[in-house]
């Protein structure tokens, strides 16, 4: 320690001049270099943080990309500060369809274009002074590291999880490539935003779906405490439910009538059976092309089939879109519940590729199907409806007496001109209900209301509007026939045209009179009433078409009268069908028809089959190739060079043929993190010791983009290498955090296409990277979204001024043991400040402590919780605090500095070398919050007077209410309310306020 009383002159903040030669320190000393190692005391244990690795694109880097890299960069210093080995690595996701796009554009070798796109992030990454173990750097398309994906690949086929599929699949024709389900984007491709086709074509698929239980289960798990196994935003996981899309439901076979073929249908909703009235299948159903020849409009349905060859997954799933379709003429499907016969529709709202591709159509229970029968005019048949029971009241049910049943209309009538509904009031018994009535032989539903209100109204000129929502099961006690019934009740609604009435019989004049009343008041009237609360509600609600709960059934043969969500499986086993469990989630198609990507290890022999190539002759790495264009056709540039396909068979030696498909960019980026921690092992994927040290990673930072499918890819492909013996964690990642996008200034996402992009070595040429780094981290919470400013970025600039000044304000230790500052830093320390007596600079010595320790505890809990704008304005406080003072012990503005390095670097690390110390301030010892320091020797008293805030004082720790009270009469604001007024009463609550109560 140099022990001068002030530091030596140093030069006015030149952020150009500091950071390089920091960086160039920091890179020969390999003070961020990570190793495997024990660490004695509290904190020794090992940190990894992670950054989702870049993919270098020949932009570059706009500034709203280093915002997750910044914050991985502060976690990983303090951790590192704070005694723990830290592995904080970074590399580069290379491979993909961009880069082979912009070789092909250039005539350039996608390698070349890479190498050069790498160097350019490397170099701008370094000049932001991020603290990266670059000796760890790994890159997708190097041979070394892509020999290890192909290795986990042939694991998987090994074990059945790869497997060649010529089903349709998504095709972009720009990119001329497959694409995954998780590629498509509303019928769009994620990456290009073509509208995606569906195209047969042979491609390798990894079931995906054989972990869907564990990927959606570990969501929810715990490490064994109550600990939840991933710490990760609750948004997140959802998504990752919705995705994965789990659901229980019968699977039901309906047999084409004179045919042994067979629809299967999958429901989640086996209770609805007996309501099915028509079958829809998609139009690229194969059974569609296979019944054609029987089918009577022929023509019809192939127009149909072309149109819809042109729409769009989004198009044709838009609930808002007019529902089309066109019956298959001449052909039936039997239902296996009931044996009826009903007729089969192809629509484009169903979809070849989800479920079975085939809908059992219950349009009394489905929105969708609801909207397409009234298009078409189907049958709409209910068989399940909500129960209303009466157990209050003189309509109370009896139970265990005999039951009426009946089917009963209840008519909503609205007036003609006005919004008000008729009700009945009833004489005898009070009641104010709706019309009601049973049906008669013969009659609909329709014709039944409308004699009811004829007859118990007399209004004559009625028109019916529709049905409220479907039937609902009433049961209750009918005193006025002494009768217990259970009623089958449909609400109908209609309008009258006038207010033209025939007279009705004077039996109806005794039980009841008609009122008119506005639906405001409805639910009041009928609020202890059972089927015309329900009816208000659908109305009020806009639910007058299909009844999606469940309920009780009815129209069900033998499971009538039962509760539909315990019937569900009886119904299934009854109609021959099976329970299973279905998934959104679709096996992970594997395949690019692409150069520029991991070629996958497998030969086609003519006699063998397929066959794995031997894990010893790995990696099998890409051919130097004069053209990267894809032929369109299905096969990758690779399939044309013949010196590089032919190969012989690895088991029988005879002719075999490379595969010419390449794996997607997703491939390299599912493991990567596991590379990270034994880069440069040519015998294993990753060292069991090691691997074992360093997982799993304590903190994923990145893009929430990727909420689904990287995170669910990764998840998987680490639950596989779990299941080998590879890793030794359920999870790979602990704790995700996403970062919220920065913004253009005109508010848009950062685009070339926009002209807003803000390039940050601009920034860092004009400002400093500590002054990017600090501004980035306090414009707003790190997970939000928020607009770029470079007007704005001069504060951060001056906050770092005003702390390289500080600098001046420290002084050496000498002296006194018995200052607080002293005590904090480990070592006797007070201020030598010319005249200053012993009491005044204890004083000072002991403000700038306090200022120091509360900054301690709020900046360590908020890097911790991802706070960094919080953390920062805790530093700015403490910095206004330190300017007011007329010197700074050194132990305190050390501390400062310290606090300040994970933020700002550069800076810190040239104040901490300019007060003598020689070992790097990013290795030094992090600080210690002390308890006893953060308690406040004064805090604000509130004054109120009768109830009202009229001012504040501060006032001492453990100051009496007497004390208080007479504070609180002096202060200036107070005694311009109480001068000459009677204080009634003064209440006092210690430590925060004093009301008086005057008259």
């Amino acid at each position: 320690m140099n022990r001068q009383s002030r530091p030596q002159k140093i030069a006015s903040y030149d952020p150009s001049k500091i950071e390089k030669k920091w960086q160039k320190k920091w890179a020969s000393s390999k003070v961020y270099k990570s190793q495997e190692r024990k660490v004695q005391g509290a904190n020794g244990s090992k940190y990894y943080v992670l950054d989702m690795f870049p993919y270098p694109s020949g932009e570059g880097l706009h500034v709203g990309h280093p915002k997750g890299y910044i914050a991985t960069d502060i976690v990983s210093r303090m951790h590192r500060m704070q005694g723990k080995n830290v592995l904080h690595p970074m590399g580069f996701d290379a491979f993909g369809l961009p880069a082979e796009n912009y070789a092909i554009k250039m005539k350039m070798d996608p390698a070349v274009a890479m190498k050069k796109n790498v160097a350019r992030f490397k170099k701008q990454l370094e000049i932001i002074g991020l603290d990266y173990d670059w000796s760890r750097e790994v890159n997708t398309t190097d041979p070394a590291y892509y020999k290890w994906t192909q290795w986990a690949f042939l694991q998987m086929y090994k074990k059945g999880l790869a497997y060649e599929s010529n089903e349709p699949v998504n095709w972009c024709p720009k990119d001329k490539t497959v694409l995954a389900n998780e590629d498509v984007e509303n019928g769009l491709c994620e990456r290009c935003g073509t509208p995606v086709e569906k195209k047969p074509m042979r491609q390798w698929v990894l079931k995906i779906t054989d972990y869907a239980d564990r990927l959606l289960a570990d969501l929810d798990a715990t490490d064994g405490s109550s600990k939840p196994l991933l710490d990760w935003p609750e948004s997140i996981k959802e998504a990752q439910r919705n995705w994965i899309g789990r659901s229980e439901g019968a699977e039901i076979d309906f047999k084409i009538k004179d045919s042994d073929k067979v629809i299967k249908v999958f429901t989640t909703r086996p209770d609805t059976l007996f309501g099915v009235t028509y079958l829809v299948l998609a139009p690229e159903h194969p059974w569609v092309k296979e019944l054609l020849p029987r089918v009577s409009n022929k023509a019809e349905v192939e127009v149909y089939i072309s149109k819809t060859q042109h729409e769009t997954e989004i198009e044709r799933t838009d609930a808002k879109r007019d529902k089309t379709g066109v019956e298959l003429k001449g052909v039936k499907a039997v239902n296996p519940a009931n044996g009826e016969e009903v007729p089969v529709w192809i629509a484009d709202y169903v979809l070849a590729d989800y479920g079975t591709g085939a809908v059992m159509a219950v349009p009394a229970h489905d929105e969708r199907d609801w909207e397409f029968a009234k298009k078409f005019g189907l049958p709409i048949r209910h068989v399940v409806v909500p129960e209303r029971k009466a157990t209050t009241t003189d309509i109370a049910f009896h139970d265990g007496e005999s039951v009426i049943k009946r089917n009963v209309i209840r008519a909503v009538v609205k007036h003609w001109s006005e919004d008000k509904y008729l009700v009945l009031n009833w004489n005898e018994h009070g009641w104010k209900t709706f019309i009601s009535g049973g049906i008669e032989d013969g009659e609909s539903f329709v014709e039944a209301a409308v004699r009811e209100i004829r007859e118990e109204t007399g209004y004559k000129n009625i028109s019916f509007i529709g049905e409220i929502g479907g039937p609902i099961r009433a049961l209750f006690y009918a005193p006025h026939k002494d009768q217990n019934r259970i009623d089958i009740q449909q609400g109908l609604l209609f309008k009258l045209k006038d207010g033209e009435q025939i007279e009705v019989s004077e039996d109806e004049h005794k039980k009841h009179t008609a009122e008119w009343l506005p639906f405001s008041k409805a639910s009041e009237i009928f609020n202890a009433t059972l089927v015309d609360q329900v009816l208000l509600a659908r109305i009020d609600n806009h639910q007058m078409g299909a009844y999606t709960d469940s309920g009780v059934l009815i129209h069900s043969g033998e499971f009538d009268d039962k509760a539909s969500s315990i019937a569900m499986k009886d119904i299934t086993a009854f109609a021959g069908g099976r329970w299973v469990t279905r998934y959104k989630l679709r096996d992970w198609v594997f395949s690019r028809q692409r150069y520029w990507g991991e070629p996958i290890p497998l030969v086609h022999c003519e006699k063998c089959g397929v066959v794995p190539v031997p894990e010893k002759e790995l990696p099998v790495k890409l051919p130097k190739v004069n053209s990267y264009e894809p032929t369109g056709t299905g096969e990758s540039p690779l399939a044309a060079i013949s010196k590089w396909v032919n190969v012989k068979c690895p088991k029988c030696g005879g002719k075999g043929r490379r595969e010419t498909n390449t794996m997607p960019q997703w491939a390299g980026s599912c493991w990567y993190y596991l590379r990270y921690e034994d880069p440069k092992n040519k015998k294993a994927l990753v060292d069991p010791k090691k691997e074992k040290y360093w997982s799993p990673v304590d903190l994923y930072v990145g893009g929430a983009e990727h909420a689904t499918r990287h995170l669910i890819y990764a998840r998987f492909w680490h639950k596989f290498l779990k299941d080998i013996g590879v890793v030794s964690t359920i999870e790979p990642f602990t704790k995700l955090q996403s970062v919220g996008l920065i913004m253009g200034e005109d508010g848009r996402k950062m685009s070339k296409r926009f002209g807003n992009v803000v390039n940050p070595d601009d920034i860092v040429a004009r400002f400093g990277a500590d002054t990017l780094r600090v501004y980035e981290m306090f414009m707003g919470p790190f997970d939000q979204s928020i607009a770029w400013s470079t007007d704005s970025i001069v504060g951060a600039r001056r906050f770092i001024e005003r702390v390289w000044k500080l600098v001046y304000k420290a002084v050496s230790e000498y002296g006194s043991e018995g200052t607080r500052a002293g005590r904090e830093g480990g070592r006797a320390q007070a201020l030598d400040q010319q005249g200053q007596t012993a009491g005044s600079r204890e004083a000072i010595s002991d403000t700038a402590s306090r200022t120091i320790n509360k900054a301690i505890k709020k900046v360590t809990d908020d890097i911790d919780g991802l706070r960094f704008n919080t953390a920062i304005s805790a530093l700015m406080i403490a910095a206004n605090e330190l300017e007011k003072l007329e010197a700074v012990d050194r132990a305190s503005f050390e501390t400062y500095l310290k606090l300040l390095a994970p933020f700002a670097p550069h800076v810190a690390e040239e104040l901490w070398a300019a007060l003598g110390n020689k070992k790097s301030i990013h290795i030094s010892p992090w600080p210690q919050y002390d308890p006893t320091l953060a308690v406040e020797e004064e805090r604000r008293i509130i004054i109120q007077i009768n109830g009202k805030v009229r001012g504040s004082f501060m006032a001492k720790n453990g100051a009496t209410d007497a004390e208080l009270g007479s504070a609180a009469k002096q202060a200036p604001e107070a005694r311009k309310w109480l001068d000459g007024k009677d204080i009634k009463k003064m209440i006092v609550v210690p430590g925060r306020l004093v009301n008086f109560v005057i008259g």
